[in-house]
This record gives C-alpha cells, sequence and structure tokens, in this order.
C-alpha cells in the first residue's frame, strides 16, 4: 500500500511539473507574441513568428525532455530560472515592476516545476509477487 501512496503522489507531482510548464508557456507564448504586436506595429504572423515561436519552442522542448528524462528537465528548468536572473543583471534591468513580473511569473514557476519534476523522478517499479510476470511478456 506505500508503495501505491507513493506512485500517486510521484504521478501527481508529475501532472503538476507538466501543468505548470503548460500554463506558464502558453503565458509566455502569449506575450511574447502581443508585445510585438500590440507595441511594436508588427502584424500578426510576424509578431508570431518573431516573439511567439520562441516560448512555444522551448516549452514542447521541456514538455518532450521531461516525459523521458525528468532530473534533466529539472536542470534545464533550474538554469532558465538562474539565467533570467542572471540577465536581468546583466541587462540593468532598473525597473521594479520588471523584475516582480519575471520573478512571479517566469522565475517562481520555472523553480517550482523544476523541483516538481525532481521530486517526479525516482518512482519505484512495482513490486511484484512470486509468480506474477510483468505487463507486457506473454512468456514463462
Amino acid at each position: 500500500m506505500s508503495a501505491e501512496v507513493d506512485r500517486e503522489r510521484k504521478n501527481t507531482e508529475r501532472i503538476f511539473a507538466r501543468g505548470f510548464t503548460i500554463l506558464g508557456g502558453i503565458f509566455w507564448i502569449v506575450a511574447a507574441f502581443a508585445g510585438p504586436w500590440a507595441y511594436g506595429g508588427q502584424n500578426i504572423v510576424s509578431s508570431m513568428l518573431r516573439g511567439g515561436m520562441y516560448p512555444l519552442i522551448f516549452t514542447v522542448g521541456v514538455l518532450t525532455l521531461g516525459w523521458f528524462y525528468e532530473r534533466l528537465t529539472a536542470l534545464v528548468l533550474g538554469l532558465a530560472a538562474i539565467g533570467t536572473i542572471a540577465w536581468g543583471i546583466i541587462m540593468q534591468w532598473s525597473d521594479p515592476i520588471v523584475w516582480m513580473v519575471m520573478l512571479g511569473l517566469f522565475v517562481t514557476p520555472t523553480v517550482v516545476a523544476a523541483v516538481l519534476f525532481y521530486l517526479a523522478a525516482d518512482t519505484p517499479a512495482p513490486e511484484l509477487a512470486d509468480g506474477d510476470q510483468p505487463a507486457g511478456n506473454p512468456s514463462a
């Protein structure tokens, strides 16, 4: 019973990690698309191709990587959060609102998703009783 509870907890962590990644990706796709479109005078197609594609590619890449390599995904997300802070320091973001937006809407959800991917990485294999066969193994 303990292994089943642990498995359910790990699956819940996976769901929330992927959910954070998807919701964050949707937000940043819309933000990267809407900025140039609304304020830069670009048309919709140009704005989507130039701004919205980068967060889309990053989100799909993280989800794909997280499907198979959860610890590596946690590392990538952690490095993205650190890289965002470093980028802000290098670019000398002086407006506190910019820091609040980036910390609240990118760094914090990215760190939460990284922690959840890391915690979900160690799902134990189900224990088999004597005589049981693993699923998909018709032999013996």
